[in-house]
């Protein structure tokens, strides 16, 4: 019978709902109507959106940093109309290495206007280097290929913030710093409560930014106590095999090395550890793997795993004296890459080495960082190996070396190498000094020609050394 109907509704597999109705064809009751008005809406609604998707036109191109959609004066009609992005002439550009982790909605963490502003300042843009990089010349270490993910983790984009707010600073812990890495802290805490949870490329990211900051601020013990978190979550990774990107095992190492330079704290990798890193010589070119002129008539006074390292960077040199290709070249700089790593992970090795090839190391390591990235030169590790090679040379000229004495070229070499990363100031001032006592009236054919018989490069070397010489030939009491 009609009138025992019932108002149950069902959804059947085409998409269609089906209602119940009295025997004269009129819908029960109010609800069922408003379920139909609903239903009918709903269904138009998805319709319209899968037709805009089709269409590519359900989004609208806007900046973050400009909530406002431009308008230009169209002049031949008189009126006003919406401009594109490269209409508007911003500065910023559409597709950077971190702009598909922005998030326009404002649901991250932290204040995404304040995070687009450090975004656009030079000063930060070496920050978060080298857990990953900004710079198109690093693009292979970006923040997607690094961390599969955007900046929705809390703890990953405080720490993010922390370095980025650190270097706008030039190195001082302010306010705003400490408030991120406070928050930053209080996540991993949180976090590392599960080992589930707490094993990821964003909480290990966290944790390496955080440990460069202290890094850079020397802090020995904390720099340990977070790498040695790092090395926690690496043993879970393994025991629970969790794959790692080779970007995070990247930035794993190449922070805890830094670190390790910047404030003497004990390494927990290698260039070993990680199968990414892997390097081995170009058997193609084996001619590329000898000591440079200078260093051979000086082999008997260096170890031979030493004068091994230092055939391998005079192999990076001869890379970078080779015509480069206006855009990266992803493949070739992981190359690079690696056969730095190589390099510096075993000069880093060394030691009980005489007050000569002591030297030598520092001033090798010096190059490999300044030979073939650009971006790490403004980095503080020039500056930072400039100044232990000052210290060791002046020990060195006083205690009255033979060896150093007996080889005027390999002091020449040292001096400019490592004046020539000091920064303006005391230290700069002492390399001026010595150079002012020890050769002050060389030429630059003759300068040229001595600094040409270690490891050499127009290329990365020729600008900033050649503007010490000139500082040396024209000093003022002279």
């Amino acid at each position: 019978m009609a009138d025992k109907c019932t108002s149950e509704m069902r959804k059947m597999p085409g998409g269609f709902q089906f209602i119940s109705i009295q025997a004269n064809g009129q819908v029960k009751d109010r609800a069922t109507r408003r379920r139909a008005r609903s239903h009918a809406v709903k269904t138009a609604l998805g319709k319209r959106r899968k037709e805009q998707q089709l269409a590519r036109t359900n989004f609208i191109v806007k900046t973050v940093e400009d909530p406002h959609l431009h308008l230009k004066i169209d002049n031949s009609a008189g009126t006003a109309k919406p401009c594109t992005v490269h209409d508007a002439g911003l500065s910023a550009p559409l597709h950077s290495p971190v702009s598909g982790a922005l998030d326009p909605f404002q649901t991250l963490a932290v204040d995404s206007s304040r995070l687009q502003a450090l975004l656009d300042d030079y000063r930060a843009r070496q920050a978060p280097e080298p857990v990953f990089s900004v710079a198109e010349e690093l693009a292979f270490q970006n923040f997607r290929s690094v961390f599969r993910t955007g900046f929705h983790d809390p703890a990953l984009i405080n720490a993010v913030m922390l370095a980025f707010a650190f270097a706008v600073t030039s190195g001082n812990l302010n306010p705003e710093c400490l408030r991120y890495q406070s928050q930053a802290v209080a996540y991993i805490r949180q976090r590392m409560d599960s080992e589930d949870e707490a094993a990821s490329e964003a909480t290990i990211g966290a944790i390496l930014l955080i440990a460069g900051v202290a890094g850079r601020l020397g802090q020995t013990t904390q720099v340990e106590l977070h790498m040695g978190a790092v090395q926690q979550l690496l043993s879970v990774c393994q025991r629970k095999s969790i794959h790692l990107t080779a970007g995070i095992k990247r930035a794993i190492f190449w922070q805890d090395l830094n670190c390790s330079l910047l404030a003497g704290s004990k390494r927990i990798v290698n260039h070993a550890t990680f199968a990414t890193l892997f390097w081995a010589r170009d058997t193609f070119v084996p001619d590329n793997y000898r000591l440079p002129l200078g260093f051979e008539s000086q082999r008997y006074i260096l170890d031979p795993e030493f004068s091994a390292v230092l055939e391998d960077l005079h192999a990076l040199q001869c890379i970078r004296n080779l015509p480069r290709p206006p855009h990266a070249d992803a493949i070739g700089m992981l190359h690079i890459n690696n056969h730095t790593a190589s390099i510096q992970s075993r000069l880093m090795i060394f030691s009980s080495l005489s007050p000569v090839q002591e030297c030598c190391r520092l001033a090798a390591y010096l190059c490999s960082i300044t030979l073939c990235c650009k971006i790490w030169c403004e980095l503080v590790l020039p500056s930072h190996i400039s100044s232990q090679l000052l210290f060791k040379v002046q020990e060195m000229c006083k205690d009255g070396a033979t060896a150093i004495r007996d080889c005027f070229d390999l002091l020449v070499w040292l001096l400019y190498i490592g004046g020539a990363f000091a920064p303006v100031g005391l230290a700069r001032d002492r390399y001026l000094d010595l150079l002012l006592a020890i050769c002050p009236d060389l030429s630059w054919p003759e300068l040229h020609a001595y600094l040409r018989r270690y490891i050499w490069s127009d290329d990365a070397f020729l600008v900033p050394v050649s503007a010490l010489w000139r500082e040396v030939v024209h000093y003022p009491s002279r």
